[in-house]
């Protein structure tokens, strides 16, 4: 099961990659074409919005799931010595709450556009596309991440014991 989870991850990590890619390919032939030949590359905000999405959302899932986010430690090592599980687990409980709630609210978002039916401006894209997207990837990113934190349950408090006996490596 650990290795399903890892495909996934790594299959959002390269989603998001490529659609950095075209991001930045895109702009690139929109500037040369508006500012070359006057002629520019016709959606081209709406096509960066939606590429935009997959990026954020793809990636914010493949790197909630594999804990690869950027932490700012100013109170941790003060509560890790107090008390290194309860420090550990109130993150990831926290963080897999506050991720819960936000695929919640994009997936009422999603909802009222879709009902809505409502299409964007320029390309004429249903207007739920976008957020229907975000709440796709946060929902991957959600189950990942809750996979992820029951997978490493049994290493962590394995690891805690050891780092508080002092038998063991630290974390």
């Amino acid at each position: 099961m650990e290795r399903i989870f890892k495909s996934i991850e790594r299959v959002l990590a390269v989603l998001a990659g490529i659609a950095l890619f075209i991001m930045m390919i895109l702009t690139f032939v929109d500037v040369v074409g508006r500012y070359g030949f006057n002629k520019s590359v016709f959606g081209t905000s709406e096509m960066i919005e939606l590429l935009m999405v997959i990026v954020i959302f793809a990636g914010v899932a493949f790197v909630t799931a594999s804990d690869k986010h950027i932490k700012v430690d100013i109170f941790a090592p003060w509560i890790e010595r107090i008390a290194p599980n309860f420090q550990r687990w109130t993150i990831h409980i926290f963080s897999l709450v506050i991720y819960a709630c936000l695929t919640y609210e994009l997936g009422k978002h999603a909802l009222d556009s879709l009902l809505s039916g409502k299409r964007t401006a320029v390309l004429d894209f249903p207007q739920w596309v976008l957020p229907g997207a975000a709440v796709f990837f946060s929902l991957i990113g959600v189950v990942l991440f809750a996979a992820a934190i029951l997978a490493t349950k049994g290493r962590l408090e394995k690891l805690d014991h050891t780092a508080v006996d002092g038998h063991g490596p630290e974390l």
